[in-house]
């Protein structure tokens, strides 16, 4: 008897579990959610604040610099410009952005015989991704330079955007010599 109801018992569970042929069609999994702002929860404490226009200021024609605060952990995009008015041939320009003591990028303009910049305004940008985790304020600083132009005198701009955390602590690339 009690084997005739557990056998009774398990085709019956085994006869729910089975689809019918009314039985919807599965959905489509939802999309994934974008990636939040914040620092993991590894990281108590720590916050990915705006770094707003007051935080930074114009050191000079050729630096602005921008404060994140200590207790920051997160994405982060600074954008860079600079702009010049070229005096006549060999004109260029130079414009580097500088996250604490690490430099993340550079752009050059200079001009070819292709690409002569002998006149007017130009401005270069550059953009630059990074993460950071420090107690301390730190300094993302932008430093334009150019030749043979008149610089803006306001300056080069920065400004700074909160990115999504993506979970990337560090990736690195190494090419292995090729046979």
């Amino acid at each position: 008897m009690i084997k005739t109801t557990l056998l009774g018992l398990s085709l019956a569970l085994m006869a729910a579990g089975a689809p019918s042929a009314q039985t919807p069609p599965a959905r489509a999994p939802a999309a994934a959610p974008a990636p939040p702002l914040g620092p993991p929860r590894a990281f108590p404490g720590y916050t990915q604040p705006d770094i707003t226009p007051g935080a930074c200021r114009v050191i000079s024609q050729t630096q602005t610099m921008c404060t994140i605060p200590g207790m920051t952990a997160g994405r982060y995009v600074a954008h860079a410009t600079g702009t010049s008015t070229a005096q006549g041939e060999g004109a260029g320009q130079a414009l580097v952005i500088q996250v604490g003591s690490r430099v993340c990028g550079r752009a050059d303009r200079r001009p070819t015989a292709q690409a002569p910049w002998t006149s007017g305004a130009k401005t270069l940008m550059v953009d630059c991704e990074f993460v950071v985790l420090t107690d301390r304020p730190l300094q993302v600083i932008v430093t334009y330079g150019d030749a043979k132009a008149t610089r803006d005198p306001r300056g080069p701009t920065l400004k700074i955007e909160r990115a999504p955390w993506d979970g990337v602590l560090s990736t690195q690339i190494s090419v292995p010599e090729q046979p």
